[in-house]
């Protein structure tokens, strides 16, 4: 196990994976690569919320006799073929050996695991696995990095257990699970605050951690972000790092994350709690919907805008404090809604124009 630490820039970005990868000594197996960026959804550049296309772009270069699979599984309710098209990543595909895959759409084998059966894309068998993560906080796992980039090679439906079950447990035992060739994160504009999407802020970290072996890379990265291991109990904490390249205390910056457990927009309050993406996603387009129109705009004022609407996703273990009106959004908060005689919205996830009819 070796991780290296380098400075790198988007300008110099293959200069510096030709370098990462010598030190370490990699060299493909395989004739064709699969490559696993952080890509959740479609969003700007250069804001620290996924892989710079860049970054695999110099992959292609680097490794310039084999086929590439670049292949993504957004979040619960997004498309990656939208999130490929809505970023530079649809570039990509015009290069004769790489192609662009929805991972929700390939075929897949079963594989036991801690938790009975998992289906994992058949890309894993047949390509050698790149896990290219970006160094991000996030609002319920502290860190987002490798271990956590591997959630993407789920189904939907896995997704959603993984929240209901027991987020970290169960990305620590798909860590044991798979284990990528190589793992790359993208460092080069990290991200702080409550990430991992649109409430985090962009940090110029400018480097680049590449390593063989996932449990390593994510401690040095925990590390380099000053995170205590109790604040990323998904990464199995490790005694001792082997490092190449610049030590851990010269790049180390303390990254902010303060999430108090909800988002705000006016006073309508997102509780988050354990809910996956899905149920956010709902929120998203019931707001848009009611933004659209004149009446949609009025209701929102009048419902949220002028009194404190509370929206509890997840598996809440008590009321929050200081609430206004309680809205119980997705089947995981069946019980807690009928125990608290709750307005309760069914779906996993919901249907938007049911959160709208509520407003």
């Amino acid at each position: 196990m070796t991780t290296c630490i380098l400075r790198a820039s988007l300008t110099q970005v293959e200069s510096t994976l030709r370098q990462a990868i010598a030190l370490i000594g990699y060299r493909p197996q395989k004739a064709a690569l699969f490559i696993k960026p952080n890509l959740s959804n479609a969003g700007p550049p250069g804001q620290g919320l996924y892989t710079d296309p860049l970054i695999v772009e110099a992959l292609v270069r680097i490794f310039d006799t084999h086929e590439v699979v670049i292949g993504e599984g957004c979040v619960v309710g997004r498309s990656a073929a939208i999130a490929f098209q809505g970023t530079a990543y649809a570039d990509l595909a015009t290069h004769p050996r790489v192609s662009l895959l929805d991972l929700d759409e390939v075929k897949r084998y079963a594989a036991q695991w801690d938790f009975g059966v998992m289906r994992l894309p058949e890309l894993l068998l047949s390509h050698e696995y790149i896990n290219v993560a970006k160094m991000k906080t996030h609002i319920q796992t502290g860190v987002s990095l490798s271990l956590k980039n591997q959630k993407g090679l789920l189904l939907p439906v896995d997704k959603k257990r993984f929240h209901r079950k027991g987020l970290h447990s169960r990305i620590r035992a798909l860590g044991s699970l798979v284990q990528p060739d190589l793992i790359i994160v993208d460092g080069i504009v990290a991200l702080e605050g409550n990430g991992p999407w649109r409430f985090g802020t962009p940090v110029d970290m400018n480097l680049l951690i590449v390593g063989d072996d996932m449990v390593e890379v994510d401690n040095v990265c925990r590390e380099i972000m000053g995170f205590a291991p109790e604040e990323a109990p998904h990464i199995p904490p490790m005694d001792e790092l082997h490092t190449l390249g610049l030590p851990i205390e010269e790049v180390r910056r303390k990254f902010i994350l303060d999430f108090p457990g909800y988002f705000t927009y006016h006073n309508l309050y997102e509780h988050i709690n354990d809910s996956c993406s899905g149920c956010n996603i709902s929120i998203y387009h019931a707001m848009k919907q009611l933004r659209s129109s004149w009446w949609g705009r009025v209701r929102f004022q009048l419902h949220a805008g002028r009194q404190r609407t509370d929206i509890i996703m997840g598996h809440p273990e008590k009321l929050p404090p200081n609430h206004g009106r309680i809205i119980c959004l997705g089947d995981c908060t069946r019980l807690f809604a009928r125990e608290h005689n709750l307005t309760f919205v069914a779906g996993c996830p919901p249907d938007p124009e049911n959160l709208v009819r509520i407003f």
